[in-house]
């Protein structure tokens, strides 16, 4: 009796497990319009970093005259986007990197930045207080983090 229990048991929990959302969830801060609701800030070019993929950048309406212009700190609410691929004109997006600028005191030893890297249809792989893109990010100089030299 005890082992058609336990069997029992196994199977409903298999069975449930076959009904369980897989956990993956579509970034909300990259919207799906960015192409044409952001300004292209860098065109297609090859990057030593983000694991040597071709890349395009882009930035919301809010960080966009300060990316483009150099004046840094960027204002909380900016938002950088890194469109990657392995192909090099930039066709085929395989995934993404986003830095979203927080409230000051989000994380004020990394710029109060929050980081996403998120797979080609956009489903967050990482997010918040990314250490790789912290790390690699700090050695930017004056550019708050953006890398944009």
């Amino acid at each position: 009796m005890a082992t058609r229990r336990a069997l029992l048991l196994l199977s409903l929990l298999v069975l449930g497990g076959c009904f369980q959302q897989s956990g993956a969830s579509t970034s909300k801060l990259l919207p799906s319009d960015y192409q044409t609701s952001y300004q292209l800030a860098r065109t297609c070019q090859l990057s030593v970093a983000h694991n040597s993929n071709h890349m395009v950048v882009y930035a919301n309406a809010l960080a966009e005259s300060d990316y483009l212009g150099g004046t840094y700190p960027l204002p909380q609410g900016s938002t950088i986007v890194t469109a990657e691929t392995d192909q090099a004109d930039c066709t085929g997006v395989t995934g993404y990197t986003l830095m979203f600028k927080e409230a000051l005191g989000y994380n004020p030893t990394a710029g109060d930045w929050h980081w996403q890297k998120l797979d080609g249809q956009r489903d967050v792989l990482q997010d918040g207080r990314v250490q790789d893109c912290i790390t690699c990010h700090a050695s930017c100089g004056p550019y708050d983090y953006t890398c944009a030299h």
